[in-house]
């Protein structure tokens, strides 16, 4: 404890010394704040979706090794539709002109780093018909009895078809991704432009990532100044004082500036996401000066002879020991976000650390400053959140037994609601339903049948996949899959190598394990033109694997991670191992979202709230109120979880994070009620708990007031994880106070009351 003490007197010294010298202290902070500051306009944002998995992640692994084999980063989906059959022949003629454009390199609406394209007009020289050759009239022939054409690219009825296109990208910034889409938009409106019968639906990644771009554009623009507005609102009412209000928010400002320049000079590349991690950060700096300035108010009426400088430097010396630990305590849990798979959640926590650094520094070093010059001898008029306060505890007082008791059971019930919970993290459920994606996914849905994939990769050691025995086994496997329930189709290559084998001369009829070697090898590679170093969307360079698209309705997370299971097992009864096939792609990787992630904070949460405990205990000097630190504090986020799941049935990726992260936030309040408690040891009866209540019960129900409704405000925000993310940190925050006032004292009373009744 020496150390500790040591570094008490260092810090308490520090404060004088600060506080003697203002202006320079003043100074010397501007400059800092505006040195580290500069880096704000460098911040580097991106809505990349693999940000949302970490790069161990195995699902993450196979798409990236998919991608690698098949020389693609990216994905876009095109489906141009019209009304009714009788429009068949502008479908065609749409579909012709679009693959024009996307032949031709120079052509202004071509987009930027297209390698490949697979549409119907692709295929039909590849199956031996030439496009000046075959007229609009021929195709639609040939799309009703070849299947290669009709059952890959049509919907059944022929009055919609789909085109896959491929980007590599080499910018994944907001800047590139924005790029990407708005050459893809353009090609679409120019489609509809030209051809106003056809109905044009995007979706892919870059759409993906876009809508994501859309979805938190409310967030970059608003929850700073709305969260600032909240914190205001709530501060001049606890404190009845304009110029008081302002400092405070001014302080909490100061740490916010410092956040994000230093996102900024890192280089890092946060997911979008992380921009709510500034309003914490300010959320969370004010809390910690709520407590502090309800002391000095407290002083100011007990103590009136003292002057303004000596009752502002003594409330912060005061309260600097759970200060210190409960932005400690806070960072931990934060941190702990690690723990987490998702890189965006990780980034988010660490910067969330470092913003509570410079916050914990502006708060005992800045702000006595800041009170004092900018305040002069202003009074703190609290009185109605201190008349609340003896409402709350006198309520507390007259049965602090049964208001546990009723806490608790309230508490339990919302619990039951956790055996309702169910995962679901399609990208889909991420945005409201008259999201324009969401729109253009039903539209395919409705038009295709299906709308949305998954990739079977098949890998061969060389020259195996070119065997007869190779392609009538996927045949097998293919018709295996196609029997599993919700598969609308199996896209793969043995449709167009049958028509090859039918319109030889003389047509090939046996089967395709008996096809002669070099039949075989001429129908495919005379279609598909591979080689050691090139491949397509269908094959790898040299032949090595094989990709087949399983096309699916919309399904929930549950039926997707089944469904892929399913395949993979299949894959092992015919030969392959888990190395060899692997079932992959963005739905399923945002499938296994929450359950990968909450597997992962399991163990971050448990570290987190095993080092806060032995913080709380060493700074309270007890094992036993270390322990109790953890109901009041990890219940209330179970609580909420399961609120949500009786509202809501689904919960997404933020259930996995809201443990370990509300855990650091409301344990703050849970400090100070037991530094006040132990302080007064010969108050330790029911009488002497309410009057050390009734002192520090404002700081803790204008902390909950400010918290509360700041994380509220990320309700709003049009990224369902976020909104999830408010509802359930804000919902955490309120029932926490209920523990707080309710169950901890009468906790405390239990195991220490008792003992001081002699």
């Amino acid at each position: 404890m020496s150390l500790g003490f040591s570094i008490l007197r260092w810090v308490f010294r520090l404060q004088r010394n600060c506080f003697t010298k203002p202006k320079t202290v003043l100074a010397i902070a501007v400059f800092i704040a505006a040195l580290v500051g500069a880096g704000a306009p460098f911040v580097k944002t991106s809505n990349d979706p693999f940000l949302l998995f970490g790069p161990d992640n195995i699902h993450r692994v196979k798409l990236e090794q998919q991608n690698a084999e098949f020389g693609e980063s990216n994905r876009t989906l095109m489906m141009l539709a019209v009304k009714t059959g009788a429009e068949q022949p502008v479908l065609l003629e749409a579909e012709r002109y679009l693959a024009g454009i996307l032949d031709a390199p120079e052509n202004p609406l071509r987009p930027d780093n297209l390698i490949h394209f697979s549409t119907v007009s692709k295929l039909l020289p590849a199956i031996g018909y030439p496009l000046e050759f075959t007229p609009l009239s021929d195709v639609a022939i040939l799309v009703e009895e070849r299947p290669a054409l009709g059952d890959t690219f049509f919907n059944r009825e022929k009055t919609a078809l789909i085109l896959s296109l491929t980007l590599d990208l080499e910018d994944h910034t907001d800047a590139g991704l924005q790029i990407a889409y708005a050459q893809e938009q353009a090609l679409a409106s120019h489609i509809e432009n030209r051809f106003p019968a056809v109905n044009v639906a995007i979706t892919g990644s870059i759409s993906l990532s876009e809508a994501l771009r859309d979805a938190m554009t409310f967030d970059q623009r608003y929850l700073f100044p709305l969260t600032l507005l909240v914190n205001f609102a709530v501060l001049f009412f606890a404190f009845g004082n304009f110029r008081i209000t302002l400092a405070t928010l001014g302080a909490s400002v100061l740490s916010v500036v410092m956040t994000v320049g230093v996102a900024g000079w890192s280089g890092h590349v946060f997911a979008t996401a992380a921009v709510s991690s500034f309003s914490i950060v300010m959320t969370l700096t004010v809390a910690s000066l709520i407590h502090i300035i309800h002391a000095i108010g407290a002083r100011q009426r007990n103590l009136r002879f003292q002057t303004n400088a000596a009752v502002i430097l003594a409330s912060f010396r005061k309260l600097t020991i759970p200060v210190i630990v409960a932005h400690t305590t806070t960072a931990i849990g934060f941190l702990s976000l690690n723990w987490a798979d998702a890189p965006a959640f990780q980034a988010m926590g660490n910067l969330v650390a470092v913003g509570l650094i410079f916050s914990l520094v502006i708060v005992l070093f800045i702000s006595p400053i800041v009170l004092f010059l900018g305040c002069g001898t202003g009074e703190i008029h609290d009185q109605r959140m201190r008349k609340i306060s003896r409402v709350l505890t006198s309520t507390w007082a007259k049965a602090p037994g049964k208001w546990a008791l009723g806490v608790g059971a309230l508490s339990v019930v919302a619990l039951l609601g956790l055996a309702k919970t169910t995962f679901d993290d399609q990208f889909i459920k991420f945005f409201d339903p008259d999201h324009p994606m969401r729109q253009n996914i039903s539209e395919i849905g409705a038009d295709m049948g299906w709308s949305q994939t998954l990739d079977l990769v098949l890998r061969y050691e060389p020259e195996m996949l070119l065997q007869p025995q190779s392609f009538a086994q996927l045949e097998k496997l293919i018709a295996e899959i196609k029997s599993l329930d919700r598969v609308f189709e199996v896209n793969s290559p043995i449709p167009v190598v049958q028509n090859c084998l039918d319109t030889r001369t003389p047509p090939y009829t046996g089967a395709l394990i008996d096809v002669p070697q070099k039949m075989l090898n001429f129908c495919v590679r005379s279609n598909w033109l591979v080689n050691d170093d090139v491949g397509n969307a269908s094959f790898a360079a040299g032949f090595s694997a094989l990709r087949l698209n399983v096309l699916l309705p919309r399904m929930s997370s549950a039926e997707v991670r089944n469904l892929a299971e399913r395949i993979e097992a299949k894959t092992l009864d015919f030969g392959f191992s888990p190395e060899t096939a692997a079932v992959s792609g963005i739905n399923v990787m945002s499938a296994y979202l929450s359950k990968v992630n909450t597997r992962s904070m399991l163990v971050g949460s448990a570290i987190a709230m095993l080092v806060v405990s032995i913080l709380i205990g060493v700074f309270l000097r007890s094992a036993t109120l270390a322990v109790l630190s953890i109901v009041p504090n990890f219940l209330p986020a179970m609580a909420a979880l399961g609120l949500w799941v009786w509202f809501n049935g689904e919960v997404g990726m933020a259930a996995s994070i809201i443990g370990a992260m509300t855990f650091g936030i409301v344990v703050d309040d849970t400090i100070h009620i037991l530094y006040a408690m132990t302080r007064g040891r010969k108050k330790q009866s029911n009488r002497g708990v309410q009057r050390v209540l009734q002192n520090v019960l404002p700081g803790v129900l204008t902390t909950t007031l400010a918290l509360g409704l700041g994380f509220a405000l990320i309700m709003l925000s049009g990224f369902a994880v976020n909104q999830q993310l408010g509802f359930l940190t804000s919902s955490t925050i309120f029932i926490a106070f209920l523990f707080d006032l309710f169950v901890l004292p009468w906790l405390f009373l239990v195991f220490f009351g008792r003992k001081q009744k002699r």
